[in-house]
């Protein structure tokens, strides 16, 4: 009897230990680890030659990601890399990058498997003060929408040393700066992206924050979007069936960015890149005085973001900031009721509820 006792003890002992050592289950992404304050310095090798001289094809080229963690550990991934991208790929002198991580390699080392692919702007032109520049500004246009609200792609700065896998090409060192997985952002926002979501009518979307995308394009002075056609804005629908969430991205086109390659809208009527045109929906009035009332209120820390900038120069810093004054002038005075100097923005403004449409049709022409 007593024999049996002691065998069922020492049976639940052993199972209460198997139990305990039961490691938890990993709740940190890739981009969460990369996430750090300031620049963070990797490497990437890879045949360079081949991605920029064959920067059409589809195919993977395998490289290796190392970079130094918030903990000053240095982390080394076996990966997978191809160009990206449309336009810029095109045109730069190096192409954008797509970095596919290792699934299993993510799993053993302890994070979520299911966000292995993330986006590498990369410096798009060679001359190392110039597309400095332009990569600054284009994240700075991520973190300016970051401080308007958490519905919104993270970004890392980085400065990458590319090292060329066949030793034909010398090192480049260059910044750029990586985004979010999609999937992973859609997640976080308690959704998952709907690539179909096509036509969505009020009752779908959610038109507070489309609203907010279209002020904040607006603002930067970026034309190059679109939400019936999904252009370069991901569409969130969220787990328990509620609005479609639209999220920005991809801001080169930007006024506030000006990117030497930057060509205005003409089909809207724009002619020149930092001409503002607005291309949300119409709205309200009590929603646009709402949205405008919000950007008023993040004013100092939107601005504050610019200034501290120390990847800008001190001149570059300022010419952002004088552009945004223009557009703060503009919605402090429709916030008073008082007419603006660009009248665009107020035109999409209706007194009264109408059938959706999009604001730009009106004006710019």
């Amino acid at each position: 009897m007593i024999t049996r006792i002691l065998k069922t003890l020492a049976a639940f002992l052993a199972a209460a230990t198997t139990v305990v050592a039961t490691p938890e289950p990993p709740y940190e992404t890739i981009f969460d680890h990369l996430l750090q304050d300031g620049v963070l310095e990797l490497t990437l090798e890879a045949d360079l030659t081949e991605l920029i001289e064959n920067r059409r094809t589809e195919d993977y080229l395998p490289a290796v990601f190392t970079f130094k963690d918030a903990e000053g550990i240095q982390r080394r991934q076996e990966i997978k890399v191809k160009p990206r991208g449309k336009f810029r790929r095109r045109v730069c002198n190096f192409p954008p990058l797509m970095l596919n991580f290792s699934k299993g390699q993510l799993k053993e080392q302890g994070y979520l498997p299911e966000y292995d692919k993330l986006k590498l702007v990369t410096h798009c032109i060679d001359d190392k003060l110039t597309s400095k520049e332009q990569v600054m500004k284009e994240y700075l246009a991520y973190k300016l929408y970051n401080e308007l609200t958490d519905l919104s792609y993270r970004v890392q700065l980085v400065k990458i040393t590319y090292v060329d896998s066949k030793g034909k090409l010398g090192k480049i060192k260059r910044y750029g700066f990586v985004i979010e997985d999609t999937d992973e952002m859609a997640h976080r926002l308690g959704g998952k992206e709907c690539e179909d979501c096509h036509g969505l009518s009020d009752g779908n979307l959610a038109l507070s924050v489309e609203n907010q995308v279209a002020v904040f394009q607006y603002m930067i002075g970026n034309t190059d979007w679109n939400l019936d056609m999904i252009r370069n804005i991901k569409l969130v629908q969220p787990y328990d069936g509620g609005e479609v969430i639209p999220v920005p991205y991809d801001f080169d086109f930007a006024g506030m960015v000006d990117a030497p390659y930057a060509i205005p809208n003409s089909g809207i009527g724009q002619f020149s890149i930092k001409q503002r045109v607005f291309q949300g929906l119409k709205a309200d009035r009590r929603l646009f005085e709402r949205t405008l009332q919000n950007f008023m209120a993040k004013k100092e820390r939107l601005i504050g973001t610019v200034e501290q900038s120390k990847g800008l120069t001190g001149e570059a810093r300022k010419g952002i900031v004088d552009y945004l004054n223009t557009f703060f002038r503009d919605i402090e005075l429709i916030l008073e009721g008082k007419q603006p100097q660009d009248s665009s923005l107020q035109q999409a403004i209706q007194e009264q509820s109408k059938e959706r449409e999009p604001a730009s049709s009106s004006f710019g022409k």
